[in-house]
């Protein structure tokens, strides 16, 4: 029994081993099983996410859509040296130039609802134009503004309703939310940013202004940022006279049709116009005054505002002469209409009015008096309305006179 029982023993001390490791072999089968499985939980779970991932941010090209408004638009295409004629209307690859002349307008739109409205003498290139293959939320818009001035409608995005659109100008760059915009880029170099709704933000280096709805801002030659400002620009310099003849923007012009000219001459308290000879006895007409040329598009322009300070001190024809056109004191704007015609709005200021001629144009004022003429609903007045505005002018005429100025100031947006 003794002997039975030690060989028993000692069987199971062998079988002991084997049975551990039969154990450890089944736990190890079940752990890989269940990571195995747990693994193929995750890569399932994880795979779309990371493909969504990966894919999101691939982008493709697309084509803008361009119409010719009006003249002769000129395009070219990336990696091409020459310029081609656009048609009616075409569709634009990314990096495609266009040029406008003085006679003709381009109308620009993406594929998502954006609005680009070239005016006349402009270049602009479509230097970017992504969009997401398989996400609608990514899009990388960027326009380049080589010369004249854009009108920007920015449409709300419906998947990134904060995306922005932007437009390299000068030595800036101009990034545009939802809104609506209006860029020019001047002759001298710098770059005017207006907000008519929306918000801007305009950087220059590192340097960024944010300019809101109803402001405007501007990017000097060197880079420097002026602003926000408010919306309306001044369109005549040196409105105070301040400047003398080597360099100022104002010419001086004499008219006459028949015996002594006038003069036009710089005071301490303003410039004085004046006609007059010992016996007063001129009776033909005459006219002495300034001119500045302005040469502005104003076609999108939704006020024009004109102040000035006048007086009249002499005047021997009465009124505004027999045609109504004849004041001691006038200011006359020269434009050109939408056909393309120079038309011509004139206001005229008297102070006496003995014969009873017409004055029609003019408005009484005291003599001697410096009065403040102030139109702000100029562009509501002028008909018909204004596309060009080539030149303001402020001059005394008639007979014989003596009148003067220290103010003109010209503003729009």
């Amino acid at each position: 029994m003794r002997q039975f029982l030690a060989r028993s023993s000692r069987a199971s001390a062998r079988a002991a081993p084997a049975r551990d490791r039969y154990r450890g072999m089944q736990a190890l089968a079940w752990g890989s099983l269940v990571a195995a499985l747990a693994v193929l939980v995750a890569v399932a779970a994880l795979l779309p996410r990371a493909a969504g991932a990966l894919f999101s941010g691939v982008s493709e090209p697309r084509a803008t859509v361009a119409e010719v408004i009006e003249g002769t638009v000129l395009f070219q295409p990336p990696a091409i040296a020459t310029w081609q004629r656009l048609a009616g209307r075409a569709n634009l690859a990314e990096g495609t130039r266009l040029r406008t002349d003085d006679r003709s307008r381009v109308f620009l739109q993406t594929r998502e609802g954006s609005t680009v409205l070239l005016y006349n003498e402009t270049e602009l290139a479509v230097q970017r134009m992504q969009y997401g293959r398989f996400n609608p939320a990514v899009q990388d818009t960027v326009f380049r503004l080589f010369r004249g001035r854009v009108q920007i409608g920015v449409a709300l995005h419906s998947e990134a309703p904060g995306r922005e659109i932007s437009l390299l100008a000068g030595q800036g760059r101009i990034d545009l939310g939802e809104g609506s915009y209006r860029i020019e880029l001047e002759a001298d170099g710098s770059t005017h940013l207006s907000v008519r709704q929306g918000a801007a933000k305009l950087w220059s280096g590192s340097r960024v202004l944010e300019v809101p709805t109803g402001q405007r801002a501007v990017l000097t030659r060197d880079a420097r940022i002026t602003g926000p400002l408010p919306l309306e620009r001044d369109l005549v310099r040196d409105p105070l006279f301040e400047r003398r003849v080597d360099g100022s923007p104002w010419s001086q012009f004499v008219v006459t049709e028949a015996g002594a000219a006038g003069s036009v001459a710089q005071t301490p308290d303003g410039v004085r116009f004046e006609r007059r000879t010992p016996d007063g006895g001129t009776d033909r007409h005459g006219e002495s005054g300034l001119v500045q040329e302005l040469d502005r598009d104003v076609r999108d322009y939704v006020q024009l505002r004109l102040r000035a300070d006048v007086r009249t001190e002499v005047q021997t024809l009465s009124g505004g002469g027999t045609a109504g056109t004849e004041y001691p004191l006038m200011l006359r704007l020269n434009y050109l209409d939408a056909d393309g015609h120079e038309q011509i709005w004139a206001t005229g200021f008297y102070h006496q009015n003995d014969a009873g001629l017409s004055v029609n144009l003019g408005q009484e004022i005291p003599a001697g008096a410096w009065i403040t003429y102030d139109n702000p609903r100029l562009l509501q007045e002028i008909r018909p309305a204004p596309v060009r505005l080539l030149r303001v002018e402020v001059l005394g005429s008639g007979w014989e006179y003596r009148s003067a100025v220290r103010r003109v100031e010209l503003t729009g947006h």
